[in-house]
């Protein structure tokens, strides 16, 4: 690439929304453009940024302890501080990652700046939505269902594209191990919840793993959270499960290498790295998240026969412990179920969304601020 930009992305809150955003400032940095991650300076940002090479800006958010109605009202206002710093450093480009923490920045620029909204969900969250309206020159979508209401009107003054999630490269280079993976008499089960663990997942999988371990050999790694790590490795322990539990570990591609089946919620980047790895998997899609995003999520996989969904208000020890019996005892299944997953588009979604980005600023720069996206 001859051409090199300034670039602001927007950040912060949850993993789900950080991940993706470090995956893809390697890539610009890579290609000699520079890149300035715009975030929050809260507890999960800070943890995870320390240990990236990259250059990084908080402006902590005034929205933390309101409700999102709120949240959703306030964020129509933007921060002089934040406004002082986007205009001094003149983007070509601010790609919002999602979430109330992106919003300020994206409308912090003038309008001759580029705003490319990058949605990670199957279901498009209201900051991305509000932005499409009267911001953004062009969407992404991670997973597919996001923009079907938007793709039926005519005369759009932006792009959408369906181009995936951004997986990091420590996870793609397991897609050899693990698309292939061998067939064993033991099965080896992965658990997680996420940054944040997921009590109900952590309450009901030991005993489910006890149930199964009378009639199948296992063996569990549990990333349990902070809140529920003490219990959790008690419960094991009582009931005589050797399991490796932890409390969080950002680098999970040892564990998604080690397993044959992944349990837990149904986030965005989980179910974009099950896809690209090929990971059969028993999906259960947090309950409470904004428009029941995390099911629409986890459908992605399972109407492609790569996952088993189980709804939060079903999920009992005995439900869990049955279902993961019936995966694994016709070995047909899990070698299916790896399969069907597998989806070849995940392993490019970095370089595709990059070079999607870049064509999007020439064509802004070309045809001008005010005729495509000189909005609101």
């Amino acid at each position: 690439m001859d051409k090199k930009y300034k670039i602001l992305i927007a950040t912060g809150g949850t993993g789900g929304h950080i991940y993706p955003a470090i995956t893809l400032a390697h890539k610009y940095e890579k290609d000699g453009n520079r890149v300035i991650i715009i975030g929050t300076g809260n507890e999960i940002e800070k943890k995870i940024f320390t240990s990236e090479d990259l250059e990084v800006k908080y402006f902590p958010s005034k929205l933390k302890d309101y409700p999102a109605y709120k949240k959703f009202l306030l964020s129509f206002w933007v921060d002089k501080e934040v406004k002082h710093f986007v205009r001094e450093m003149k983007p070509d480009m601010i790609l919002g990652m999602g979430g109330y923490a992106s919003s300020e920045v994206c409308r912090a620029g003038s309008h001759d700046v580029c705003v490319i909204i990058q949605e990670q969900n199957s279901v498009i969250g209201r900051v991305n939505k509000f932005l499409l309206f009267f911001r953004a020159t062009a969407g992404i979508q991670g997973l597919p269902g996001a923009f079907t209401w938007f793709e039926k009107l005519s005369g759009l003054p932006f792009d959408l594209k369906f181009l995936g999630n951004p997986i990091r490269k420590d996870i793609l280079d397991l897609r050899k191990s693990t698309h292939q993976r061998e067939q064993s008499s033991r099965l080896k089960v992965f658990i997680m919840g996420g940054s944040q663990g997921a009590r109900s997942i952590n309450m009901s999988a030991p005993n489910a793993l006890s149930l199964v371990s009378t009639s199948i050999d296992i063996e569990v790694r549990h990333d349990a959270g902070e809140k529920d790590y003490d219990e959790v490795k008690e419960s094991y322990s009582r009931l005589g499960i050797n399991a490796q539990v932890s409390k969080f570990d950002p680098n999970i591609g040892s564990a998604y290498a080690w397993a044959d089946l992944f349990i837990g919620r149904a986030g965005a980047m989980t179910v974009s790295e099950l896809s690209a790895i090929g990971l059969p998997s028993i999906l259960i899609p947090f309950p409470h998240a904004m428009d029941n995003h995390q099911f629409y999520n986890a459908r992605f996989l399972e109407d492609k026969g790569g996952a088993v969904i189980i709804d939060n208000e079903n999920l009992t020890s005995e439900h869990l412990a049955e279902t993961i019996k019936e995966i694994f005892e016709d070995k047909k299944i899990l070698k299916k179920m790896s399969e069907s997953a597998f989806d070849n588009l995940f392993l490019h979604s970095t370089e595709n969304i990059v070079n999607f980005t870049y064509d999007v600023i020439e064509n802004y720069k070309l045809r001008g601020a005010d005729e495509i996206g000189g909005k609101g």
